[in-house]
């Protein structure tokens, strides 16, 4: 294995995907996950920019926050009860709904009806063999099913509010055909997949780490209610709120690094003519990996205590400008 301390040509886009990530695009022109050429990739990156920006995703927060009203109802039922429940599959069924609400106005329902309908399965198996699929073309795209065009026809027929995800890239669809309803399905696809997966995984870890640590959860807590008494948080938390949260986002942060929400490798190509990585001269066009599970456990970047769920480490001065750029939340590099 070879290690670089130095992410400068993984961030700025030297390090381009590799050949494995024309089998997620197969036939179609038009695929963020997929297009490797760089030039094609920011012109579409550019095209539906505004509908994933921060800005327009702000608007759908009063969505996500009756969703998290509806989690905790279920969450004090359970409590009062006494009933044990599987934590993980509830926060499974939430980022769902959310990706539902988000996307398609309304959630899909998984909470309210405590079933996901065999979506968790597919999608398990489905994420479980994508790795080494993207590596077998042929079996790749010839089982490749999209599992929301009925969705995306169903919001065009019945409506909704103009500002999720789909109403946004229909009117861009207006003046940019390539954007056709195929597109938009494959693209809705992937945010059920990689997005609800992802951040059910960071919701895991986030509180099995809390639980396992009852010093962070106290430090936490009082955080939070020394917030509260000062008028700074709302019954749900809003994002601004968490966000001037400082010890929140520590937890957060410190999660992500332990227990990161992808283990496989993203792979890239070494761009033509080499580098040198750790000492050692790789050639141009060699896939390599950046791993978060392994990158995160780096005692140089970390330190000694890399093993630690320490959320404290992100709050010291001189080490926080440091850490957040070897963070890898989903992937690494600018794509």
């Amino acid at each position: 294995m070879l290690c670089e301390s130095d992410r400068t040509n993984w961030v700025n886009g030297a390090f381009v995907k590799s050949a494995c990530y024309a089998v997620l695009q197969g036939s179609r022109p038009f695929d963020l996950t997929g297009e490797r050429n760089e030039k094609i990739h920011s012109a579409q990156r550019r095209l539906v920019a505004r509908p994933y920006s921060m800005e327009s995703v702000s608007h759908l927060e009063p969505q996500v926050t009756h969703l998290i009203g509806d989690l905790l109802i279920k969450f004090d039922s359970f409590a009062a009860s006494s009933r044990p429940i599987d934590i993980g599959t509830w926060f499974q069924l939430f980022a769902f709904d959310v990706i539902g609400a988000i996307s398609f106005t309304k959630p899909f329902g998984f909470v309210a009806l405590a079933n996901d309908d065999g979506m968790l399965t597919r999608i398990e198996r489905s994420l479980g063999n994508t790795a080494w699929l993207m590596h077998v073309p042929w079996i790749f795209n010839f089982h490749q099913k999209y599992i929301l065009p009925s969705e995306v026809q169903g919001r065009r027929d019945k409506g909704g509010i103009d500002n999720d995800l789909v109403g946004q890239l229909f009117q861009t669809a207006h003046s940019k055909t390539e954007l056709n309803d195929l597109v938009i399905s494959f693209m809705m696809t992937s945010n059920v997949f990689a997005g609800s997966d992802t951040t059910s995984a960071a919701l895991r870890g986030i509180f099995l780490n809390l639980l396992r640590h009852p010093r962070v959860l106290s430090k936490l807590r009082a955080e939070l209610e020394e917030q509260r008494a000062a008028g700074r948080l709302s019954s749900i938390v809003t994002f601004q709120e968490a966000e001037a949260s400082p010890y929140l986002q520590a937890v957060m942060h410190e999660a992500m690094r332990v227990f990161s929400p992808v283990g496989f490798n993203p792979d890239r190509d070494v761009p033509e003519g080499g580098m040198m990585i750790n000492g050692i001269f790789v050639p141009g066009g060699t896939v390599v990996g950046s791993n978060a599970w392994v990158i995160h456990r780096v005692p140089e970047v970390w330190g000694a205590d890399f093993e630690q769920f320490r959320p404290e480490r992100w709050l010291e001065r001189e080490s926080s400008s440091e850490l957040k750029p070897a963070l890898e939340k989903t992937s690494v590099g600018w794509r």
